[in-house]
């Protein structure tokens, strides 16, 4: 690292590593240089613009030894758009670096000694991402629709989006079309006026089906049931529209309540050999071939037999445990969201499955009740991981198998040294998965067992 002595506020920095965000790693004096753009192997001079202590934040301004890494983007707006932070960086880069992402978490902040699986990379790099929620504001040359500048909450504007499946891609310019075209004011975060939020699109990777939906301040919209009758007789693979309110003033994405204009108010989709019911707010991963992978990992890791009781905690819609049944195997799935457990409920009929029962509770306060009797376990938490406490109580009435499905390295470090403290469990595998390319996020499934197992 230099300094320019007639630019104090300009660096040269060796680039080392990738932060969570995507963003180059450095160090100036002691101190963290975070350069957005910048990657491994790289020196770069970075123009400084803000930062704190023990930490230094920077835009690449001159590429003085470019990555052999390094390619031209695949879109046109990814030096601009937040929604990908590595389009600049070759796919064989970025899985090898998640990868190492996994393995370092756990050496590092789990103190743990096992050594990963070779990453699952994607085949599908672009037009992969089934869902996309894209912001909807007023610019100086009018309507804009698309993904945030990074750190900050103005829109790109854009008319396609090479990460998205093409089906949903193709739809994006004519939808922003008609919603110009209404006259319906786009929300102002600033002064809380206007009624349009977002654009919500999804579709089933493999039925081809598309719901649509408009995330609203309010439901005042003049002729929105028009509107949605018109896109479904244009567009026949759209089989339903939804009005979602979200009144509050904060960043939330998605309201509490949905309101039916057209159609259905879900789509219907074909995973790992099961039909599954996908509303507007339902989580369900973006990357479906990658995620339809994790199934086989599944069965060979838990080892289900007839007679075992399956315990799936953060069940969601029973996206994973769904396809685990076989005959003679039952599921208990605990979910907090009451409409996730409903339609697991729906989904599980929907495949003639009467062994699966769905409960709509806590998991940290509920999860304990059931674990006596569950010869396996499967997690699959947010982001933030499991709670201390979650953990003690898992760890004391262990099942025989663990499955831990983590879209976090950081908390999955940490929750299974949490997990193995007391030796009750041991950790067998760790698998890395990449479900986000072009981004720096990554998954990865943890399988644990039984000291005695």
């Amino acid at each position: 690292m230099t300094h320019s002595p007639d630019h104090p506020n300009l660096l040269d920095v060796e680039i080392r590593d990738l932060s969570n965000e995507g963003d180059g790693i450095g160090q100036s004096e002691g101190r963290i240089v975070f350069v957005e753009g910048a990657l491994p192997g790289e020196r770069v001079e970075t123009r400084l613009v803000g930062g704190s202590r023990g930490m230094l934040r920077g835009e690449l301004r001159t590429l003085h030894q470019a990555s052999p890494e390094r390619r031209q983007p695949p879109c046109i707006l990814a030096a601009d758009c937040g929604g990908c932070s590595l389009q600049h960086w070759s796919d064989r880069a970025q899985a090898q670096w998640k990868e190492q992402k996994v393995q370092q978490s756990l050496t590092r902040l789990g103190g743990l000694t096992i050594t990963v699986e070779p990453i699952l990379a994607a085949e599908a790099v672009l037009g992969y991402r089934n869902r996309a929620i894209i912001p909807i504001q007023s610019g100086p040359h009018g309507f804009k629709a698309g993904f945030y500048r990074r750190h900050s909450h103005d829109v790109v504007n854009m008319n396609h989006c090479p990460v998205l499946d093409p089906r949903l891609d193709d739809l994006i310019a004519p939808l922003k079309q008609d919603l110009e075209a209404t006259g319906w004011a786009p929300y102002n975060e600033e002064t809380r006026s206007g009624v349009l939020r977002h654009l919500v699109m999804r579709i089933g990777a493999h039925s081809g089906e598309i719901l649509l939906g408009l995330v609203v301040r309010d439901a005042s919209l003049d002729e929105a049931t028009v509107l949605a009758e018109e896109w479904m007789e244009r567009w026949p693979q759209v089989v339903g529209v939804v009005l979602n309110l979200q009144p509050k003033p904060t960043n939330t994405l998605l309201g509490p309540h949905n309101q039916l204009l057209a159609g259905r108010p879900w789509l219907l989709e074909r995973f790992a050999d099961r039909t599954f019911q996908i509303g507007l707010d339902t989580f369900f991963q973006v990357h479906t071939a990658q995620a339809e992978k994790l199934i086989p990992l599944l069965r060979a890791g838990l080892q289900l037999k007839s007679g075992q009781v399956l315990l799936d905690g953060f069940c969601g819609i029973g996206t994973l445990s769904l396809p685990l049944l076989s005959p003679g195997v039952r599921l208990i799935g605990i979910e907090h969201q009451a409409s996730s457990v409903e339609r697991a409920r729906d989904n599980a009929r929907l495949n003639g499955l009467e062994n699966a029962e769905f409960v709509a509770a806590g998991v940290d306060e509920r999860l304990g009740e059931w674990l006596p009797m569950a010869d396996a376990l499967l997690l699959d938490p947010p982001r933030k991981g499991l709670s201390e406490s979650l953990c003690a109580t898992i760890a004391k009435e262990a099942p025989n198998r663990v499955a831990y499905v983590s879209c976090n390295p950081a908390t999955l470090a940490r929750d299974l040294q949490r997990l193995t403290a007391s030796g009750q469990l041991k950790l067998e595998s760790v698998q890395p998965l990449d479900f986000f390319p072009q981004t720096s996020h990554c998954e990865a499934l943890a399988l644990l067992v039984t000291s005695a197992g």
